[in-house]
């Protein structure tokens, strides 16, 4: 009788509360009964085929009363169930869609999980396309996502630590490992990190990330984010921490370096010298999307005299109609670039390209014939954006966005000087950042040689290591690498822990 009142004054509190919730009174002999569920998160008929009916038909002419380790063991037929005692946590069980039976001589409770919540199929990816690498990535329930992972990775030491982010939201997380690779001190900072979290709401893994850099006005995230289930399960084979979230399309990987922005999933599979060039070009489109138009400034504003004749007269009788300063001219240019990129982002996709192509010829051709931009401005800009373009991982190169602009304008008030001065700080910022103990630039600075050889040119028939950075648990790849280092002499070890 007492259970039966405090369930009554809780059925009643939650349906005050909160007008979405759903109450089933069960009465089966002398007992009753309560179901609690939101109808907009449970499978309405899976609950009415594997709880509802198989109580109903259990108990039809049975005396006794039912009780929560009966029903849950032997009664109801759902797979994912089980037994809880504290009914404090009920409102928070049952907002997750889960469905709760609650008994009036009983103080348990059993939890039926079968949350039935909508959710896209998986696509292929948008942000980081891959020519043969595997098509399918992440969608935004949790879910599905660990399924992905669990496909792909069987290994028994796969650790996935549950959590929950957000006071109101209380958004699921998944912290994945590998138990036996990671190493422990870097898993200990990621969990005491987000532990540390403390904010209403959170959707999803992007917002974590703010919430994960070393200090709040850090430009270069020390975490990377992907929505390729294979790079996510890559990342956890190389010893590091992804992050999934539940309403999230994308995983964190955790720490990061910005040498691993620059590399595709196709450089896995497709010819080892291929994607050697394929670096190449890419660290060159990096310097080319920083560097193209700050020197351009300089050359004109402040040395000539470091062309040739001949190119400096040609380049004064490009420039002796423009209206504007060098400086201020591809400022002026680069930032109407910048609102043609964000446009074509916002505006629906069948138009986006006619509206890119159409922009681009208004602005470029009519600016130019009036004189108002230099057309060789024009093509360096131009070429500087497709160049921010060839890095794989699109979100890794809004840093250096901004920080074009900041190398543009030390370069307009100082020429040469000021480029130095700008480039050296970026490089200082760069080699200064760790991610979760891993050096940022590694592994460049500092240097490691079978680390360096293995950012540009990565095949698993000929890498039997793991990046020495990482400072994994194991760090092999595979029984290659034990018989090497079983062969090596002695003066050969001491050289490999030098380097």
């Amino acid at each position: 009788m007492f259970n039966r009142q405090r369930h009554e004054a809780l059925i009643d509190s939650l349906k005050g509360e909160n007008k979405t919730f759903t109450a089933r009174k069960i009465s089966v002999g002398a007992s009753e009964l309560w179901l609690l569920y939101v109808r907009q998160l449970v499978d309405v008929n899976a609950l009415s085929q594997f709880v509802l009916k198989p109580i109903m038909e259990h108990y039809e002419s049975a005396l006794v009363r039912p009780r929560a380790n009966k029903v849950a063991e032997s009664v109801i037929s759902a797979v994912d169930c089980w037994v809880e005692s504290n009914l404090n946590e009920v409102e928070n069980i049952v907002l997750k869609g889960m469905a709760v039976l609650l008994f009036d001589h009983d103080e348990r409770y059993v939890v039926v999980n079968l949350k039935d919540v909508p959710h896209r199929g998986i696509h292929t990816p948008d942000f980081t396309y891959s020519i043969i690498g595997p098509k399918d990535c992440f969608v935004e329930n949790l879910d599905v996502n660990l399924s992905l992972i669990r496909y792909r990775l069987k290994d028994p030491k796969l650790k996935i630590d549950m959590l929950e982010l957000g006071r109101r939201s209380r958004t699921g997380f998944a912290v994945i490992y590998i138990e036996d690779i990671a190493n422990v001190q870097m898993v200990s900072d990621v969990k005491a990190r987000l532990g540390s979290i403390d904010t209403d709401g959170i959707w999803g893994t992007g917002e974590v990330q703010g919430f994960l850099s070393n200090t709040k006005h850090d430009l270069f995230q020390q975490s990377r984010l992907t929505e390729r289930s294979d790079a996510a399960c890559e990342a956890i084979l190389e010893g590091k921490v992804v992050l999934l979230g539940d309403g999230g399309h994308a995983a964190a990987i955790l720490p990061t370096t910005f040498n691993e922005s620059l590399l595709s999933s196709d450089d896995r599979y497709g010819n080892k010298f291929f994607g050697l060039f394929a670096g190449i070009i890419r660290y060159a489109a990096v310097l080319i999307t920083l560097c193209a138009t700050s020197i351009y400034v300089a050359l004109v504003s402040y040395h000539p005299d470091a062309l040739p004749s001949n190119y400096a007269i040609l380049l004064t009788n490009l420039r002796q109609n423009v209206l504007f300063p060098a400086t201020l001219e591809v400022l002026i240019v680069e930032l109407i670039l910048e609102l043609v990129r964000e446009a074509l982002l916002r505006v629906p996709s069948k138009i986006g390209t006619a509206i890119g192509i159409v922009g681009a010829i208004v602005i470029g051709d009519a600016a130019s014939a009036a004189g108002i931009f230099d057309s060789l401005v024009l093509i360096l800009v131009a070429s500087s954006l497709l160049a921010s373009f060839a890095m794989p991982d699109y979100f890794s190169m809004n840093p250096l966005r901004i920080l074009k602009f900041f190398v543009i304008i030390m370069t307009g008030l100082m020429g040469f000087y000021g480029f130095v001065l700008g480039m050296s700080l970026i490089l200082t910022n760069l080699v200064s950042i760790d991610s979760f103990g891993v050096p940022f630039f590694a592994p460049f600075a500092p240097h490691n040689r079978y680390d360096f050889k293995r950012a540009f040119i990565f095949t698993r028939s000929t890498s039997s290591l793991r990046m020495q950075y990482m400072r994994t648990n194991d760090d092999t790849r595979s029984s290659y690498a034990h018989e090497n280092l079983k062969q090596k002499p002695e003066k050969d070890g001491k050289k490999n822990q030098d380097e």
